[in-house]
This record gives C-alpha cells, sequence and structure tokens, in this order.
C-alpha cells in the first residue's frame, strides 16, 4: 500500500453524511467488502473505484484524492523563522514562530508595539488569513488599512504587499493556504451561497 494515502478519509467523510457502510456501497454501486477495505486501507482503489466512492459521498474525485494524500491529523512543532533580517522583504521575523504543512504555513506573531512585520519574501501564492489574539494590530493590504482587534480575523489574497504593524502589544495567528489547494475553494463557494 502507498503510505502517501490514507483512504481512512473516507470513513470520516461517510460518518459526517450520515450513511453507513452499506449505503455508501449501494450508492457507489459497490460490495460492502470493498468499501470497507478502502477504509481500512487494505486495497489501493483503481481511479474508477475512487470515482465511484467520491460520487457516492458529493465530493469530486480529485478532492477526495488530495484529503488522502495528506494525513487527518498532523502535528508540527513551530520554529523560528530564518531568514535574512537585512533583506528587504523581511522585517519582524524575530517576532514570529512558523509551522509547516507541506507548502501550507502557520504563523505565531507576538506584536510588540510600533514594530512591524513584513515577511512578503516567505510567502508562495497563497491565500492568508488572520486572526487577533490580542492587542490591536494595523494591516496595510495594498493601499487599504484594517484595524484588528482581539477576535477579529480578516481573509485576503497574500500575493498582495501586505504589512501588519502593532498599535498595542498582543499577540496574532496568520495561516498561508496555496491557492490550488481545492478544499478552500469549495469551502469558500459554500459560503458564497449561504
Amino acid at each position: 500500500m502507498n503510505s502517501d494515502y490514507d483512504f481512512g478519509v473516507v470513513r470520516a467523510i461517510r460518518k459526517r453524511a450520515g450513511l453507513t457502510l452499506q449505503q455508501l456501497a449501494q450508492a457507489s454501486g459497490l460490495t460492502y467488502p470493498t468499501v470497507e477495505m478502502i477504509e481500512t486501507n487494505k486495497t489501493i482503489p483503481s481511479l474508477k473505484t475512487l470515482d465511484a466512492v467520491a460520487g457516492a459521498l458529493g465530493i469530486s474525485t480529485s478532492n477526495l484524492l488530495s484529503l488522502a494524500e495528506h494525513r487527518l491529523v498532523q502535528r508540527r512543532k513551530a520554529c523560528p523563522v530564518s531568514g535574512d533580517p537585512m533583506q528587504k522583504g523581511l522585517e519582524g521575523l524575530d517576532l514570529c514562530r512558523v509551522a509547516f504543512y507541506d507548502k501550507a504555513k502557520m504563523f505565531r506573531v507576538r506584536a510588540v508595539k510600533d514594530q512591524p512585520v513584513h515577511v512578503m519574501d516567505l510567502h508562495e501564492d497563497c491565500h492568508e488569513f488572520c486572526y487577533v489574539l490580542s492587542g490591536v494590530v494595523e494591516l496595510k493590504v495594498a493601499d487599504m488599512a484594517y484595524s484588528l482587534e482581539a477576535d477579529d480575523t480578516i481573509f485576503f489574497d497574500g500575493m498582495l504587499d501586505h504589512t501588519y504593524s502593532a498599535i498595542e502589544d498582543g499577540e496574532y495567528i496568520t495561516v498561508h493556504i496555496p491557492k490550488n489547494v481545492r478544499i478552500l475553494e469549495t469551502m469558500l463557494q459554500e459560503q458564497g451561497q449561504e
């Protein structure tokens, strides 16, 4: 079995959809033992089989493969951000800690009054979320400024030039998610339909 794929995700999606194993087997046109073997990683399903399972679960085959490619639970230790502090696109590195999840990144930033954090050179083509945990932070994105207080969140295109500046000492989290992550696209489409 290819250890890069964990089809145990099928069980999680099936249960979330309120389906029994038998119901998923019927909806996908597969046998109960086949679906059970997929969920327990005892077989490597063909693309045709994955397409049938994904269709029965109401998701695309590519999303199912993407979910199976990544473990459902990943744990990382955040570490100091490395980079040349004299580099033009890097400012405030000493305030940041980062955890890497494939191409996604999660930053914890200790906000120090009047000290900007500008780490554009660490960005890839990504979406960026920010959650202010405490204090007050001003975020400048392109030509706009946003004042964010505790429990404020914001989402924007991370490729736009942006800088965080603390108005008050505090802490915030930023998450960089590559734009090619289809799950995010699906989530944003669902949010727009509500």
